[in-house]
């Protein structure tokens, strides 16, 4: 009996904000992906899977792991048993992992060549999602950015609509020294093809799993009952500032409903996420990842625009 053929893995990975869910839809949406029941397997850092409600298939299967990275210890057994039961149905060709943006990438090759599933699955690649617009102001002083690109077989330069050439020249020429290896493709939108991924060659590394998230880098999760004031909300982004890493997800004002982002400072609206409020059954659900403040000072702040933690 010929041996089946292994199920390939592939990691997105990037930091905050660089457009890894845009490109998980664009990569879903082309018929390499379509044709081959892919699995997914969304991992966040805060407790509401606010990325996992943005997947446009909502259709197909989706593990998520929301306890922390899943670089870490502290997932590890929920990976596998994601992995044990994608493995087990027998009918998944591919395996997509969108891996938070604040991971410390380490290989995970072990787990899918040693154990109870040698020789199912093959790591095809960890693709690295850039943010053209904000990646050199991230990366000299938080380090999982920077680590993301070192680790990376191909490297993905997002919202390159949203710089110049010269922009784009020195971000090529910083993306180089960290990984002179990987392929690269620049686009917008998230936009990429299955021939650029054919181009990726897995190189493997040694390095162990982390204990833990990086220092002084969280996650909270909130929620709202209650209509948001719009200027109370306005004060608690601008008292927290740039300790706010990220923010994502549905915000019920008093003066409508919308879906926030805040990346790199930039905040933006558009129309709320239907799905997101459902599995949370709250109006406002949303998650900030912030870093080097306490946790009880971002609860607070946003606790006095009336969002409980």
């Amino acid at each position: 009996m010929a041996q089946e053929k292994a199920i390939e893995v592939w990691i997105l990975g990037g930091y905050l904000g660089a457009g890894k869910t845009t490109v998980l839809n664009a990569m879903l949406a082309e018929p390499f992906f379509a044709d081959c029941n892919p699995a997914l397997i969304i991992n966040e850092f805060g407790r509401l899977g606010v990325d996992g409600a943005l997947v446009e298939r909502q259709e197909l299967r989706r593990f998520e792991i929301n306890k922390g990275s899943m670089f870490c210890i502290c997932t590890k057994t929920d990976f596998l048993k994601a992995l044990a039961e994608i493995a087990a149905a027998g009918r998944y060709r591919t395996v997509l992992i969108e891996a938070t943006g604040i991971a410390e990438p380490v290989d995970i090759e072990s787990f899918l060549k040693d154990g109870p599933h040698a020789g199912r699955f093959q790591l095809r690649g960890n693709v690295c999602i850039v943010d053209a617009a904000h990646f050199t102001q991230v990366a000299a002083y938080l380090k999982p950015a920077a680590s993301q690109v070192r680790w990376a077989d191909a490297i993905v330069v997002n919202k390159c609509d949203l710089v110049g050439e010269q922009e784009r020249a020195v971000l090529r020429r910083l993306l180089a020294e960290l990984n002179p290896a990987a392929v690269l493709c620049e686009t917008s939108f998230g936009k990429i093809y299955p021939d650029f991924l054919q181009q990726v060659v897995r190189r493997p590394r040694q390095e162990s799993m982390q204990p833990c998230a990086p220092e002084k880098i969280f996650a909270v999760s909130f929620t709202a009952q209650s209509p948001v004031d719009p200027a109370a909300f306005e004060k608690a982004l601008a008292r927290l500032g740039g300790k706010i890493l990220r923010f994502k997800g549905n915000v019920a004002f008093a003066d409508g409903p919308a879906y926030v982002e805040v990346i790199g400072g930039r905040q933006s609206r558009k129309e709320p996420q239907l799905r997101l409020s459902q599995q949370a059954a709250a109006p406002t659900v949303f998650t900030v990842i912030a870093w080097d403040i306490e946790k009880e000072q971002l609860r607070q702040a946003f606790a006095e625009c009336g969002c409980q933690a």
